[in-house]
């Protein structure tokens, strides 16, 4: 099924967005998350129409196949045909442009605000007349860069998103909200805002900022989503509030020196389906105004922006196509940052088009795919894997744990969770409930109670099986954790621990291998364990390897299907340990398919450059998160969360 585009590049992105493009293609332009499917017999009858980038997808749970439109620039959507099997109603997406952050220098040398999220708005009764044009305009964020003493409110509230006709009330999502500047000018916020802009830090006042006005959009069963944006501190260094996002406000300063975090993003998933959710309108981190403090990250999908407090002293753009805030810039910045624009906005029109029938009848849960005969069902998320009525099949199964949190400033990969196969008799009725494990957090700075990686957590398939998850990362003062037995995964790489002598990683668990041990100063951290190899020791100040992972079954390997990392044999790799930090900002950092929690095999020659951000462990696959870097922000990557998958004969 595939994507293909029948929209034009048009104006409703702003000057940074250009630079993200590769990203979006990547990210959001592979297929619909659909293209495993091998769609059995279907009945048809949906609306056919045109516009806007197409994806085709289903949702497993009732066997729904969908079509979506995606506009992230403004376009035109219309229906050549009313479809006589399905209702004739579209349900929506609409999210507008992100508010920029504030950019001023003034003698207050205040930390500016985040700036709000666009307001997003959702429903699932929007009627569509066939042959009447509906013309979708995408809202640009609002402007970012600008000179001292910084652009004016109205530059940097986002743009508003429409869905409009000649027959229907126009649907809008109103732009976010810019972040306070520390010059004392206004923050983004009231009824004419999606999510409000945080509060800057020299602002003597710090009022609560209203959110957008919920509620506004009555009509087509519209909902609307808007929050407050977050509060700074008078005393210095100023640091000041994150923007509200759609799904949480800003929060304010959690001290006058660390700015605050914007609000979270509100997950949907009308583009792409169930398997690959997409979280939009995040709010964007507060700037900070003390010595080498920076400005916080724009809105990307999943969370706000972090707040300010590393060396950076231009803000963080909000993704394109999300509606993000931008970052707030550091108040002693003197230069322009277009980078604290605010995301582009997104429109999503999708309805049904047809209904899986045999052979997915037989149990439901997770993504439903065929590939040599067999069902498959994976489970990304928790759920319930459900018999139908005249079930009885051997099941073949898989199970793996979350991976465990690298160690924060160059610390220790975490180690693999626990990667476990088998197969079972099943009879009708016997539900069993999936439980995905959650990867564990990767530490938060060097030598402190929290520069640890934390273990990853349990995967549940009923009481069949338990695959426990794997052990985190060591760090400045904290050893190397070890996976938990019975059906423990791998352990943790080692950095320093107390007293600064050398300890060896955390002991391997039942279905894993050891990480590795420190070095003499001065080396890099080393590498979690991976169910294929322990975690490898630094080499110098450059991170160990992380141990590689295993191969699914040949039962799962679909080659149409996403499940798993690249390795020596191809597709199909999960639980590999992560990468070790490196004790340099130009080092590499410890790489290949396993190093990074990304993959499958020990691979020197793909250890990858130094980010500067450690690598998190590869969402669905267990695998352990990377190391953190030498220099701020040091943070430790999380683990990868875990995964199941059930088989049986179609």
């Amino acid at each position: 099924m595939g994507v293909r585009s029948s929209q034009s590049r048009g104006p409703g992105l702003n000057q940074s967005d250009g630079h993200l493009l590769e990203y979006f293609r990547q990210t959001f332009g592979g297929g619909g998350g659909g293209v495993n499917y091998v769609a059995p017999p279907a009945s048809s009858g949906g609306i056919q129409a045109s516009g806007g980038v197409i994806s085709e997808y289903t949702d497993p749970g009732p066997g729904a196949i969908y079509r979506s439109h995606i506009f992230t620039s403004t376009g035109t959507f219309q229906a050549s045909l009313a479809g006589d099997a399905y209702p004739s109603n579209v349900e929506y997406l609409v999210v507008a442009g992100g508010g920029g952050g504030g950019n001023a220098n003034s003698s207050g040398h205040g930390g500016n605000g985040g700036g709000g999220a666009g307001g997003l708005v959702e429903g699932n009764t929007l009627p569509i007349t066939v042959g009447t044009p509906y013309t979708i305009t995408v809202g640009a964020g609002g402007h970012g860069g600008a000179e001292n003493p910084g652009n004016p409110a109205g530059e940097r509230q986002g743009n508003p998103s429409t869905i409009s006709s000649p027959i229907t009330t126009t649907l809008t999502a109103k732009g976010g909200g810019g972040g306070g500047l520390d010059n004392g000018d206004s923050v983004g916020s009231g009824p004419s805002v999606g999510s409000a802009g945080g509060i800057a830090g020299s602002d003597s006042t710090n009022p609560d900022s209203p959110a957008g006005q919920p509620g506004t959009n009555s009509v087509y069963g519209a909902t609307d989503y808007g929050n407050n944006g977050g509060t700074g501190s008078v005393p210095a260094p100023y640091a000041a509030g994150g923007g509200g996002g759609a799904g949480g406000a800003g929060s304010p300063n959690p001290s006058s020196s660390v700015s605050g975090d914007g609000g979270d993003g509100r997950a949907n998933v009308y583009a792409y389906g169930p398997i690959n959710p997409v979280t939009y309108a995040g709010g964007g981190g507060g700037g900070n105004a003390g010595p080498g403090a920076g400005g916080g990250g724009g809105g990307t999908p999943g969370t706000g922006g972090s707040g300010g407090g590393g060396p950076n002293p231009l803000g963080v753009g909000g993704l394109i196509a999300t509606g993000g805030g931008g970052g707030g810039v550091r108040g002693t910045n003197s230069q322009p940052s277009e980078n604290a624009a605010g995301g582009s906005g997104i429109v999503v029109l999708r309805y049904q088009i047809a209904q899986l029938t045999s052979p997915y009848a037989k149990a439901s849960g997770g993504v439903v795919s065929t590939f040599n005969d067999k069902v498959i069902h994976t489970f990304y998320t928790s759920g319930t894997f459900t018999t139908n009525p005249g079930f009885s099949e051997t099941i073949e199964w898989i199970a793996v744990g979350g991976g465990g949190g690298g160690g924060a400033q160059w610390g220790g990969g975490g180690g693999a969770g626990a990667l476990i196969t088998g197969s079972t008799p099943l009879n009708h009725p016997a539900p069993q409930t999936i439980t995905i494990a959650a990867g564990g957090a990767g530490g938060v700075r060097g030598n402190s109670p929290e520069d640890d990686g934390k273990g990853g957590g349990n995967t549940l398939i009923g009481s069949i099986i338990t695959a426990r998850g794997g052990g985190g990362g060591g760090a400045e003062s904290q050893s190397a954790g070890s996976a938990s037995d019975p059906g423990g995964g791998s352990g943790g790489g080692s950095q320093r621990a107390p007293g600064g002598a050398p300890t060896p990683g955390g002991g391997s668990g039942t279905y894993g291998n050891p990480g590795g041990t420190y070095s003499p100063n001065p080396a890099g951290g080393s590498g979690g364990g991976g169910f294929g190899q322990p975690g490898q020791n630094p080499t110098g100040n450059t991170g160990g390897v992380g141990g590689y992972g295993g191969r699914l079954p040949a039962t799962f390997l679909d080659p149409s299907s996403s499940v798993g990392q690249p390795g020596p044999d191809g597709i199909g790799y999960v639980a590999a340990g992560g990468g070790g930090g490196s004790y340099s900002n130009n080092a590499p950092a410890a790489g290949g398919y396993g190093g990074g929690g990304r993959g499958g095999c020990p691979a020197p020659a793909a250890v990858a450059p130094h980010t500067g951000v450690a690598i998190p462990g590869a969402g669905g696959t267990g695998s352990g998160g990377g190391g953190g870097p030498f220099g701020s922000p040091y943070t430790g990557g999380e683990g990868g969360s875990g995964i199941v998958l059930i088989a049986y004969p179609t």
